[in-house]
């Protein structure tokens, strides 16, 4: 009894709850769907990328200041000798007031464009972020689910490798085992604490990222449960996957919208060449000091002028072909990005689609395996109970079992994960995994 005693002990030490840093103040369970919608709502991956997109907003309302009328005021304070002279083209005034509107402005007008379509591509930026946080959050979520699985799996085979040592060194003191049958034995408790140990640490690191991930505090417990993942795009061709993707993957989305502001970006650049036709007008109040009326045969201290600015650019060097040339050399490269990513997320699709299908294949045998096993084992403790089959047989059989509930564990798992990588793929895991 002594040592039954204290092999149950060093059992207690194994187990998850009597490790001390999983003590928990407090327990909160989530589903899956849950997990992802805390994610997206509290990550600051996500958040970062909203306060870009909103960046992106107010990059548009200062391109569209061009278009819009310019006031400025203000005085001017200079002594002069002999000619009265300007500063910076304007008479020294008392006070001023210069207003200008573009009237016509082929690179104002694209340049304002670009900037609508970099904001689109920052919003489908956010939306990426959106999709890979919650592939990713739900991905933490299934490996905790399943480390915990396993983790209780390895507890039994542990408790089963005690009892298994208990008996066989019961049976060396009377003389009916050899001590290498002990020492196997040990062996074995040692294999089975050290899975136990790895499923352990495993589940308590994953529940730290899922606790990164969604915010949680660190002195709650994450309880999980099974990881439901529905995709209404399974069973579709792959052309009509890869179509659907194109026009809902954010990072597609991003690159068009990218390659949109960059052939806008070249238009604005050739602009430079157009004709630019702006509406003029300037107040100034002049004053004595200056000695205008001793130059001029008529002093007016009030002063105004209504015009239009009409620029036509006649040679600027090379300084606008090298914009232009630069411009059109990224906006060639945007489009290559673009057909690089079309390409892979082909790809990507396919190889996704047939790794779920043997991922599909495999958890039913392995849940078919364990069935078959269950059987052989119901059929054995029968015979074991007519003494037809010896201890060891049944440990042996009764290891066999939990192998092949491990592996429809990960096989399970893996299901899972094929559905959640196909989801990201598409563009729709957000959608799909939030609650």
């Amino acid at each position: 009894m002594k040592r039954l005693s204290g092999t149950l002990v060093v059992f207690a030490l194994c187990l998850p709850w009597a490790h001390p840093s999983e003590t928990p103040a407090g327990t909160r369970a989530l589903t899956l769907q849950q997990a992802v919608s805390l994610a997206l709502e509290r990550s600051p991956e996500v958040l970062l990328a909203r306060t870009q997109a909103l960046q992106a907003g107010e990059s548009v309302r200062e391109s569209r200041s061009l278009d819009r009328p310019q006031v400025t005021a203000g005085t001017g304070l200079a002594y002069n000798n002999g000619f009265p002279l300007s500063i910076e083209g304007s008479a020294p005034s008392i006070f001023k007031i210069i207003g200008s509107q573009s009237l016509f402005s082929t690179k104002n007008s694209n340049l304002v464009k670009e900037s609508k379509e970099s904001e689109r591509a920052g919003e489908f930026a956010a939306g990426r972020v959106r999709n890979e946080v919650a592939a990713r959050t739900a991905l933490c979520y299934g490996r905790l689910h399943q480390a915990r699985r396993v983790q209780a799996l390895a507890g039994r085979r542990l408790e089963e490798a005690l009892r298994r040592q208990e008996a066989t060194e019961s049976l060396l003191e009377g003389g009916k085992a050899r001590p290498v049958d002990a020492a196997v034995a040990r062996t074995a408790s040692a294999a089975a604490r050290q899975d136990l140990l790895v499923a352990r640490e495993e589940a308590r690191v994953l529940q730290a990222e899922l606790r990164a991930l969604t915010g949680t505090a660190d002195t709650v417990s994450i309880e999980t449960r099974d990881p439901l993942v529905q995709n209404p795009l399974e069973g579709e061709p792959a052309e009509e996957i890869y179509r659907r993707a194109v026009r809902s993957s954010p990072g597609i989305l991003e690159a068009e919208a990218s390659v949109r502001a960059r052939e806008f970006h070249t238009a604005a650049e050739k602009g430079e060449r157009h004709p630019r036709m702006n509406f003029v007008t300037e107040y100034a109040l002049f004053s004595r000091s200056n000695n205008y009326e001793d130059y001029y045969r008529r002093f007016e201290r009030h002063n105004y002028l209504l015009g239009l600015s009409i620029e036509v650019p006649l040679f600027t060097g090379s300084r606008t072909a090298a914009r232009v040339a630069r411009s059109r050399l990224e906006e060639e490269g945007e489009r290559h990005r673009l057909e690089g990513l079309k390409s892979d997320l082909k790809v990507e699709i396919e190889r996704a689609l047939g790794a779920l299908e043997i991922a599909r294949g495999a958890a039913d045998l392995a849940r078919q395996d364990l069935e078959t096993a269950r059987e052989l084992q119901a059929l054995d403790e029968a015979l074991f109970a007519e003494g037809r089959v010896s201890d060891q047989e049944m440990a042996a059989r009764r290891f066999e079992l939990q192998g092949k509930e491990r592996a429809l564990v990960d096989a399970d798992h893996t299901l899972v994960e094929r559905r959640i990588e196909l989801l990201r793929l598409t563009g729709t895991a957000a959608s799909a995994l939030a609650e």
